[in-house]
């Protein structure tokens, strides 16, 4: 059957050439190419027959004549490959019709055209490109006030920000496309805007108004089903639904509500059979938020029906995040050696396959509970974390500025347009100005030294009020600077005073009265600073920068005679706007001690600061590989007693471990 539809088409090729050959020339006449490419014999032909009949077509619209009837024949052969897969010659046809749209100034297939080229390298996950490539048809859309074009570049950015990790942009990006599609009456695409919207609120933790989103995105989806839109697209589409509302709850520790969407969709009919890779992501999902809620009854058996479908569909990063919640699981049921097991498969997998998210949750588990390869499994976590966010300044920086020289271009592009004409009129507006200034000139010549006196009062007026405006800044400027050294004096210097009178009180001398007056000095100058401080505002310190910005600099500046490398990484998951400014300082504090005791006595070759969310409360950890010491043994110094006070007026329960000549760990948690 197949081979009798082959043979039929290539009939109707070698018919309808045959009828162009009758003519003055052998080219296909453009009716003819359109027919041929509607041809219903076409799609049912082999992948392979289709594209050697779309190559002889290609050649043949390639003689053609340069108009746009021809450049949408060019369109439509590239849309074939496109289905076909064969992204590289797509790609060749788009830039050979943006080539003659050029040539003939069609802005609205040039702009068609650079949005064919952005669907090219979106496909190839070249994100830059992409985005560069629908920035600029979007600049041109606008120029053709197509509202529909418009609103599908802004959603295609939006799922590319998305896809790069900028999740604040994405949002913006989606809710501007949102904005035009109503006017456009595409229920789909107002369905994928409220999705996309949806997991960027979602990633950047506003779980109410992601909910809000994924809860009209589904009523979107109700509505497509009463359009007769594809049934298959619309269960695929709301099994996406409840996964993503599964996990805002699972984020936000309500794991009964997660189980709930979890199991909505796998109630979907047959979808094991049909979806079988969203049946395993919701299984995967559900299980584990049973095993965090502490429901244990059938978490295993669900565990690896899901690892197991997953590794039958070679879904290589669903292996991994199967394998971490096993390791997991059976961390949590005390059985340390399968689940450490587990957890170093799924991390080797996932740094073959670079997915630095499951990497980070897979060290996390390490770091944490594999105490023989602490240290190891610490420094590939800095080493990731700082890589990531290193990737994630990089990009937004690189978005940013593909959007900047866009817009650079488009401004080139209107200011050149515009240059003949702005020259014609210019030129004229000087030469009026020229005469009129002429006039005015010899009109006003008599009042010249009557107006410049004027000026010149005025302008002494201005410098009066500019020199009192300078000494009033001066005077705040004053002001604002002994704040700063008195807060520096009273946090910084008091310590060291009452230090250094403590020492000296402890200090053996035959001349007594010479050290108590030595003493008393001490205590003068001690006493004069903290009158001096006593009334200012501590949460001053966080002013101008946030304390992760503060703390950073902190890292930056420490160094000592060992070479010590220091190291910080805080959790971007912590809302510090609910940390207090006085909770803060008492951070802050702790971490100065702690890293100025590691300078003087640990001669470490390593000390890293971690400051970690674990469920509702923050973990700080400082860790270094020094000499160490024991805790027990040691004499109480004045910088452990502030930790100690520090971290009871933080609510909060310190822990310090160390052993001799294998480092020392101070955590707090709080």
């Amino acid at each position: 059957m197949k081979t009798k539809l082959i043979i039929i088409g290539l009939i109707n090729l070698l018919i309808l050439m045959t009828a162009c050959q009758k003519k003055t020339n052998t080219i296909l006449d453009k009716k003819e190419v359109s027919i041929l490419l509607k041809n219903p014999n076409f799609s049912k032909l082999k992948d392979s027959d289709k594209e050697k009949k779309l190559d002889e077509i290609y050649k043949e619209v390639l003689k053609q004549e340069n108009d746009s009837v021809n450049r949408n024949l060019f369109f439509k052969v590239a849309d074939k490959y496109y289905d076909l897969n064969n992204y590289d010659k797509y790609k060749k046809i788009t830039e050979k019709v943006l080539e003659m749209a050029l040539m003939e100034k069609d802005t609205n297939q040039i702009a068609k055209s650079l949005y064919y080229l952005g669907d090219y390298y979106d496909q190839k996950s070249k994100l830059d490109s992409a985005f560069s490539y629908y920035s600029q048809s979007e600049k041109l859309y606008k120029r053709l006030k197509d509202s529909l074009n418009i609103g599908k570049l802004t959603l295609h950015k939006a799922g590319i920000l998305f896809d790069a990790g900028n999740f604040n942009e994405s949002e913006i990006e989606a809710i501007t496309a949102l904005r035009i599609f109503p006017k456009a009456n595409s229920t789909r695409l107002i369905y994928e805007c409220y999705n996309v919207t949806g997991i960027s609120l979602k990633e950047l933790n506003n779980y109410k108004k992601s909910l809000d989103y994924f809860d009209l995105a589904l009523k979107q989806l109700d509505q497509l089903k009463n359009e007769n839109y594809p049934i298959e697209k619309i269960v695929n589409s709301r099994i996406a639904c409840y996964n993503n509302i599964g996990i805002v709850y699972e984020k936000m520790k309500k794991y009964q509500e997660a189980m709930g969407f979890y199991n909505k969709g796998l109630q979907i009919k047959n979808i094991k059979q049909n979806y079988p890779k969203s049946y395993a992501v919701l299984l995967d999902n559900l299980a584990y938020s049973k095993m965090k809620s502490g429901n244990y009854k059938g978490v295993d058996k669900q565990l690896f029906e899901s690892l197991r479908i997953r590794d039958s569909l070679g879904i290589e990063l669903g292996v991994v995040s199967s394998k971490i919640n096993i390791g997991e699981y059976y961390l949590i049921k005390k059985d340390t050696a399968k689940g450490l097991a587990y957890l170093k498969e799924g991390y080797v997998v996932s740094k073959k396959l670079k997915s630095s998210s499951h990497t980070i949750d897979a060290l996390k588990l390490l770091m944490e509970n594999d105490s023989k390869n602490k240290t190891y499994y610490t420094n590939q976590y800095l080493k990731i974390n700082d890589s990531v966010q290193q990737v994630e300044r990089t990009t937004r920086n690189k978005f940013a500025r593909i959007a900047y020289e866009t817009d650079q271009v488009e401004e080139k592009n209107v200011n050149l347009s515009k240059t003949i004409t702005d020259i014609v009129i210019g030129s004229g507006i000087i030469i009026f100005l020229l005469g009129g200034f002429f006039v005015i000139y010899r009109l006003k010549s008599r009042n010249k030294e009557l107006l410049f006196i004027k000026e010149q009062q005025e302008a002494n007026e201005k410098i009066y009020q500019l020199m009192l405006r300078q000494q009033s800044e001066t005077e705040q400027a004053r002001n604002e600077e002994r704040n700063r050294i008195a807060m520096e004096l009273h946090d910084g210097i008091v310590n060291s005073v009452f230090t250094t009178r403590f020492n000296l009180i402890q200090l053996e001398s035959d001349d007594t009265d010479k050290k108590q007056q030595l003493v008393k000095e001490l205590e003068k100058a001690e006493n004069e600073i903290r009158r001096v401080s006593h009334d200012l505002q501590q949460n001053l310190l966080f002013e101008d920068k946030t304390l992760p910005e503060i703390l950073a600099n902190l890292i930056e500046v420490q160094q000592n005679e060992f070479n010590t490398k220091f190291d910080l990484s805080v959790d971007k998951y912590i809302d510090w706007s609910l940390v207090s400014s006085d909770s803060k300082i008492h951070v802050y504090r702790i971490i100065q001690e702690a890293l100025q005791n590691s300078n003087k006595y640990s001669k470490a070759q390593r000390c890293c600061v971690f400051i970690m969310k674990t469920g509702n409360k923050i973990t700080i950890r400082i860790w270094d590989n020094g000499i160490g010491f024991n805790p027990e043994k040691v004499k109480q110094g004045i910088g452990l007693k502030n930790i100690k006070e520090r971290t009871k007026a933080l609510n909060g329960a310190l822990k310090i471990t160390s052993t001799s000549e294998k480092g020392t760990t101070i955590e707090i948690i709080f």
